[in-house]
């Protein structure tokens, strides 16, 4: 059994002073700034990794758990990389118990799942695939909207789409980028055009083109532009014109 005092020490084994410098502004942990207040000690992602790699299959849920509610960065992701190995364990065993465990202990912990990385690294895989096995699953189209959620868990239920949209349930994607259009959170937008732009990848093109003929106008200029990324130059323009020149229809 691994604990987390034991893989707190490795990580920490590892830390580099310089790293942790850079990796402060790159999170913009400054006053006002998204990650206002976050502490690192300077590990890549792939360092992180290794240790998940060494531990997920010997660390119970709780021991996680601590990891993950820890008040440096790259504990935290540690503790909820462990969890996404340990759900995805689940599925292969088909254990819908520990999967629910899981999802169900991932969203209790939604508030030190508060930076981007977090987000995208643990509720694709989590919460993603939980929504797939789980069609009537509702919660997620609650927590799309602002009112009384975070930033972070609005963009838990957005970029959970992606596994969606590749089981056949683009429209999530199209229901839930529509709630974030009036969004003032620019990580919000980036957020929805990916998704958008991951659907039109994935062949729902004329559903994307729908999409961008009822909201294209009122789209924030970074979420039409993801979303219209991996079109012709000529298409992606046009959108954009459009977007410039509301009035021409």
């Amino acid at each position: 059994m691994h604990k987390a005092i034991d893989i707190e020490a490795t990580l920490l084994s590892m830390a580099e002073e310089r790293q942790a410098r850079q990796l402060l502004r790159f999170f913009k942990t400054g006053p006002g700034e998204y990650g206002e207040g976050d502490r690192f000690i300077g590990l890549r992602n792939p360092q992180v990794r290794l240790v998940v790699k060494e531990a997920w299959r010997h660390t119970p849920l709780s021991e996680a758990v601590t990891l993950a509610q820890s008040p440096l960065h790259e504990l935290r992701l540690c503790g909820l990389l462990i969890m996404v190995e340990q759900y995805l364990r689940a599925m292969k065993r088909k254990d819908k118990a520990e999967m629910a465990d899981i999802f169900d202990t991932y969203m209790a912990l939604h508030p030190f799942v508060n930076n981007w990385d977090l987000v995208d690294l643990s509720a694709i895989k989590i919460v993603g695939n939980h929504e797939v096995l789980n069609p009537g699953l509702a919660l997620l189209d609650d927590w799309i909207r602002p009112e009384g959620h975070t930033m972070w868990q609005q963009r838990i239920a957005m970029v959970s789409t992606w596994i969606l949209t590749r089981h056949c349930r683009p429209d999530v994607c199209f229901r839930r980028a529509s709630q974030l259009l009036q969004s003032p959170h620019d990580l919000l937008h980036k957020a929805s055009g990916w998704m958008l732009r991951e659907a039109w990848k994935k062949g729902y093109r004329e559903e994307l083109r729908a999409f961008l003929r009822e909201y294209a106008r009122q789209m924030p200029s970074v979420m039409l532009s993801y979303a219209c990324e991996q079109m012709h130059p000529d298409e992606r323009h046009r959108w954009q014109q459009l977007r410039k020149s509301p009035t021409k229809a």
